[in-house]
């Protein structure tokens, strides 16, 4: 399996890149998913495919960036990104693997402003922070499109509780459940000393399925059904 892995890998990539792995780009600041800790990748969608590479004979290289710059660079044709959801819009775009992690997003607001929130009309007329570049479902993006929801786009969820706790938005989008908004406190001194501030409303925004894709120019609809089976077959590793 390597031999013919490693033959599609190297069709894929461009010249200047060919070599026996397989470039992945990825966020650099979104734990405990992924994040980059003294050069190297760390989290759970890298764990996945490190797990995966005895498997597929193969192995990944990350190169951790801001979403946006890592989602640019993946559209230009450089390389693989990890840790991307799927939209129709982005499908014209990339060949998606199948869903590799599945990632709550909660909605995160101060202890005593706590409001009902049930449907995406509910978040009508509040200011909400999210990820530059990052798509929260379709049904949220033509909201957003509408002027039905409104957000105001950031880098990292540490910047975005702290604007929260500033007082600057209504409410926090932050992902991975419970362990995302844990991590993004532990992540700072300020957020720690106002933990019990913080609080995520009973339903989350989205449930939000994560996936390795590739730019349709790299042609590696082949590749991703390799992966798909290895994905497959380790999956109650895989998944928590």
């Amino acid at each position: 399996m390597k031999f013919w892995f490693s033959l599609l890998v190297m069709a894929a990539l461009p010249a200047s890149a060919a070599d026996d792995s397989v470039l992945v780009f990825g966020d650099d600041n979104y734990p405990p998913v992924i994040w980059a800790e003294k050069g190297e990748a760390r989290g759970e969608l890298p764990r996945i495919l490190k797990a995966l590479e005895p498997a597929l004979g193969q192995k990944f290289r990350f190169e951790l960036s801001p979403w946006r710059r890592a989602y640019e660079s993946a559209a230009a044709g450089r390389g693989a990104l990890i840790g991307v959801s799927l939209t129709s819009e982005r499908q014209k775009l990339f060949d998606f693997s199948d869903p590799v992690y599945d990632d709550n997003i909660n909605v995160v607001v101060l202890r005593g402003r706590e409001f009902a929130y049930r449907e995406l009309h509910d978040l009508r007329g509040k200011k909400l922070g999210g990820q530059l570049g990052a798509s929260y479902g379709e049904a949220f993006d033509r909201a957003l499109q509408s002027g039905d929801v409104a957000v105001e786009r950031d880098t990292n969820q540490v910047l975005r509780l702290r604007k929260l706790l500033a007082g600057r938005i209504d409410a926090a989008l932050v992902g991975n459940g419970q362990a995302g908004i844990d991590a993004t406190i532990a992540a700072d001194p300020e957020l720690q000393r106002n933990r019990e501030r913080f609080v995520a409303l009973d339903r989350p925004l989205t449930v939000d399925q994560l996936y390795l894709a590739f730019p349709k120019s790299m042609m590696a609809k082949p590749l991703l059904l390799q992966f798909n089976a290895a994905l497959r077959a380790m999956r109650p590793v895989a998944t928590r």
